[in-house]
């Protein structure tokens, strides 16, 4: 009873607000029950609000938050509202998502890599982070391409004076001091290696300590004639002022146009504040949020109309915006700066809860790990990563031979698989945010005829080394091989009586296997 709402007021989405709601049934669950949806597909402020009235009557709303917010309407123009995407099932929690799934890879995700495998790439930023030049580029690019990694992302640092997070946001032009003989060497040498060359950008923001700054301080969203807050060292460009797209679209078109650049991921790390802007009149300064929205769109959609054959990847692991509408514009976000491969379980499980696989960014990273500190084992890492885009954030030259050795392994499983994780139906099978004990999940392709289960034993329990997982989605008539298993299984079998999961007595924490089955005929 009365009004319950999740809601964004600093000028994005964010980890903690997702513009969704869904409605269900009390006894609804992954497989049953009636569930209304609904998705806003907006990257700004926002609410979504229930409210349940004494007589019963319930009324839904979602859209553009009212805080903050004021648009001016003159006579014969028109304002255009976000979009909101409603859907309804009665297979409880795992339909919808099924609906959104297929919505999403179908109609809103869009360009060259809409329904293409992503090539494997390799992210400097743990290996490195802000200490690096050519000659360790290239040494963990000789080594990543040796291995079969096929592209090589330069993360925050090689442009303007970048040596921390304190400076030179804003000045899109290579560091000379790092890479001395500038970007398009760098670049060139990388292609030589038969890898493709990505890059690290974060345009909406600016550093005061920047060329950008001191010569345009007003470009930076604040309130009149007073001093606008820091966060993370940064401020926020005013993207309702087309002289400031403009700008830094000048910026970006010219550093993509100097090298062989074929990937983009476009970070936005703080939120808005300060509400303030000298390209309105004091009667419109509540239209600054949604007119920043727009000119966000505004250089995306440009850039990829400009450079088409570019991905992008939107990323906001400091300020978390992941929305419908980000994934417009590229197909793919990155998930979170949280790469622990069990912090990841639960962080895939709500992601793709609306989100397609192929739409989360997912990589190897370095153990312990640079978060959480925990350990876990490489093939771990490299299973919970192949439900998502997969690549590598760690310095292949310092790993272990014995780790090293997996990397071939695990692309080839990437290639092996990713057109069915890409394309398939995604089923939640167990919950370790639930159960504590071990998370499992699985996808089906459309025809049915082949499905990859992973499961991830996180905590062992005296006494408790079976589990019987119930597979979903297969065909019951179907009759199933199991890679690496003699007998056969019917589909029926394998989703109502359930298929035995053995780890060993006195194994470890944290270890995983995928299953994978293939329809080799009807019962």
């Amino acid at each position: 009873m009365g009004t319950h709402n999740v809601n964004s007021v600093c000028g994005k989405t964010g980890h903690q607000s997702q513009p969704f709601l869904a409605l269900a049934t009390h006894t609804s669950d992954q497989e049953q029950g009636e569930v209304y949806a609904i998705h806003l597909v907006y990257s700004g402020n926002f609410i979504a609000q229930t409210t349940l009235e004494p007589d019963d009557r319930l009324r839904c709303v979602i859209g553009i938050h009212p805080q903050d917010f004021c648009w001016k309407l003159e006579k014969n123009q028109s304002f255009q509202s976000p979009e909101a995407v409603l859907t309804y099932t009665v297979e409880g929690m795992g339909g919808m998502t099924r609906n959104f799934h297929d919505l999403y890879r179908k109609h809103l995700i869009r360009g060259n890599y809409s329904n293409r495998k992503r090539p494997v790439l390799i992210n400097n930023w743990e290996a490195t982070y802000f200490d690096f030049n050519t000659k360790k580029l290239l040494s963990i690019a000789k080594e990543a391409s040796r291995l079969g990694i096929e592209m090589l992302v330069v993360d925050d640092g090689w442009f303007g004076k970048r040596n921390d997070d304190s400076s030179s946001l804003g000045d899109w032009f290579v560091n000379t001091e790092k890479l001395p003989e500038g970007l398009s060497f760098l670049v060139s040498e990388v292609n030589k290696l038969g890898m493709k060359f990505g890059i690290w950008m974060e345009p909406e923001m600016v550093s005061p300590d920047s060329d950008l700054y001191r010569a345009h301080p007003d470009w930076a969203i604040a309130i009149p004639g007073r001093k606008a807050g820091l966060r993370r060292n940064q401020y926020v460009l005013d993207l309702s002022r087309q002289e400031v797209i403009d700008a830094i679209y000048e910026m970006i078109a010219a550093l993509l146009q100097s090298a062989n650049i074929e990937y983009v991921k476009w970070d936005m790390n703080r939120p808005l504040c300060d509400l303030g802007t000298l390209g309105l009149p004091p009667d419109r300064q509540g239209e600054l949020l949604h007119r920043y929205v727009l000119g966000v769109y505004q250089l995306q959609e440009r850039m990829m109309k400009q450079f088409p054959y570019l991905l992008l990847e939107n990323c906001s692991s400091g300020g978390g915006r992941f929305d419908p509408g980000m994934l417009y514009y590229g197909p793919q976000i990155w998930t979170s700066d949280d790469t622990d491969a069990i912090e990841r379980l639960a962080i895939l499980e709500g992601a793709a809860l609306l989100y397609p696989l192929s739409a989360l960014g997912a990589h190897v990273s370095d153990c312990p790990n640079h978060v959480t500190g925990r350990s876990t084992p490489f093939r771990t890492r490299g299973i919970v990563a192949l439900a998502g885009t997969f690549g590598y954030e760690l310095d292949v030259t310092k790993i272990s031979e014995k780790d090293k050795k997996l990397i071939p392994q695990q692309i080839e499983e990437y290639h092996r698989y990713n057109d069915l994780v890409r394309e398939g139906d995604y089923y939640r099978i167990a919950s370790y945010a639930k159960n504590s004990t071990y998370d499992c999940y699985m996808v089906v392709s459309k025809d049915k005829k082949e499905a990859l289960v992973t499961f991830i034993h996180v905590l062992l329990h005296p006494g408790e080394f079976v589990h019987i997982i119930h597979l979903m989605g297969l065909n019951p008539d179907g009759v199933y091989n199991i890679d690496g298993e003699v007998r056969t299984y019917t589909g029926e079998e394998l989703m109502y009586g359930g298929y035995r999961i053995c780890t060993s007595w006195g194994g470890n924490d944290f270890t995983g296997q995928i299953i994978h089955l293939v329809q080799t005929l009807d019962r």
